[in-house]
């Protein structure tokens, strides 16, 4: 894929989008909210104390931006975009940085803000692309198996 034009590429239909991102809620939500009930049941069971609540979304912030940013740092792909045959490239069809994963996610939370506006652009989009792909500089495309 890397070695492709990503503007020869198809891109990703909002339904695939969607089917992606319903996978990965389940499993990061899940994810994120065990792996970060253990330091708090342990925090409270060592101080008597319950974590507060600000710190505990700071966490779930935290863990979500570095559960989606490192598989779109390492290969593109979320276990959502795996199944679905979905990779999240830069234009000219590499792997996305760091910094395009956070200004990635940071406009995603947008688009959902905006009650879903920031996905649905992409049905009008001449390149079907969403908010956080084009202000992220990425591309959401579909892979095919060869």
């Amino acid at each position: 894929m890397a070695s492709k034009n990503i503007m020869t590429a198809e891109p990703a239909t909002l339904l695939r989008r969607l089917g992606a991102i319903l996978y990965d809620t389940v499993l990061a939500g899940f994810s994120v909210v065990i792996a970060a009930a253990i330091p708090a049941y342990a925090f409270t069971a060592l101080t008597g104390a319950k974590v507060p609540d600000a710190i505990m979304v700071l966490v779930y912030v935290a863990m979500t931006y570095g559960f989606f940013g490192w598989f779109w740092t390492h290969g593109g792909q979320t276990l959502g975009m795996r199944a679905w045959k979905l990779r999240v490239v830069t234009p000219d069809g590499q792997a996305i940085n760091w910094q395009q994963a956070r200004s990635r996610c940071l406009w995603a939370l947008l688009s959902w803000a905006t009650l879903g506006a920031g996905f649905l652009i992409a049905l009008f989009d001449p390149e079907h692309l969403t908010w956080h792909d084009r202000f992220s500089h990425t591309r959401l495309v579909r892979i095919h198996k060869k």
